[in-house]
């Protein structure tokens, strides 16, 4: 077993490419361990903002680390919906030839779980979402306002703002420096395309998801309750990062990560 371990640690991140609808999909791949996981970033970040996670998964777990449409290496796409999102991470994991896998999100990868979950369930292990919001049917609404100003003159000044006050006083200057490149370098129409996706009330309709789950949250995300998520994860679990931002796995990967492999590890994955 650690000899396997050593080969796993010793491999490369592979690119590869899945089409969907003719467009590419690039993720990268990871490990050979087993069981997959499948790592999905948030609204205009890319596969790079789980570096940290990629490594600590790696020497058990076949890890692929996704670009969604529009973001990152992957093509651009007609629309930004979640519903895409969904089927972008299917095609990667029909690529791979991974019949089922463990899907670990952030941000807005929440809902793209949410949605992979309904469209194909029996492809689903367990879900780990990292500050995922996961509101009541209607409550997103006002993202489409908030999309509507990401576009125009305006529409860079709205970003940044936006993702300047998902830090915290704690989070590193490289950190921010790293968030902030990647996610103002993003296409305008993907910034506001996106957020319209999670407007959209159907990406939140009633319905539960019967996987294991867990929440790894932000000790300042109040709004996620373990009450609530469990109205939609009837097994869901929360913990919260003390000292983080909204990006959590980037401002402390280690605990983060011991949280997730100890988590995985409670469930048998």
């Amino acid at each position: 077993m650690r000899s396997l371990a050593i080969i796993a640690l010793s491999l490369p991140m592979l690119a590869g490419t899945a089409l969907l609808d003719g467009a590419k999909i690039h993720y990268t791949a990871s490990g050979r361990g087993p069981s997959t996981i499948v790592l999905i970033p948030g609204w205009t970040c890319d596969h790079t903002f789980w570096n940290a996670q990629v490594e600590a998964l790696k020497a058990r777990y076949r890890v692929l680390a996704v670009d969604l449409p529009g973001h990152g290496r992957s093509d651009p796409a007609p629309d930004y919906s979640i519903r895409r999102f969904a089927r972008a991470v299917n095609a990667v994991l029909e690529k791979e030839k991974a019949q089922r896998a463990i899907l670990a999100g952030h941000s807005m990868g929440g809902a793209v779980m949410l949605e992979f979950a309904r469209l194909y369930p029996q492809k689903v292990r367990a879900i780990v979402a990292v500050d995922a919001f996961f509101p009541d049917p209607g409550a997103s609404k006002p993202l489409e306002a908030m999309a509507a100003r990401f576009e125009g003159p305006g529409g860079m000044e709205a970003r940044a703002k936006m993702v300047q006050g998902m830090f915290t006083a704690a989070t590193a200057p490289d950190v921010r420096r790293k968030i902030e490149t990647v996610m103002l370098g993003a296409r305008a129409e993907v910034a506001a395309g996106a957020m319209r996706g999670m407007a959209d009330p159907a990406v939140w309709r009633e319905g539960v998801i019967d996987a294991p789950f867990l929440e790894i949250a932000a000790a300042t995300s109040t709004y996620l309750t373990e009450d609530a998520l469990r109205r939609r994860f009837p097994r869901a679990s929360l913990i919260r990062v003390p000292d983080t931002g909204h990006f959590l796995h980037m401002e402390k990967p280690e605990e983060v990560n011991r949280i997730l492999l100890g988590w995985l590890a409670e469930q048998g994955l």
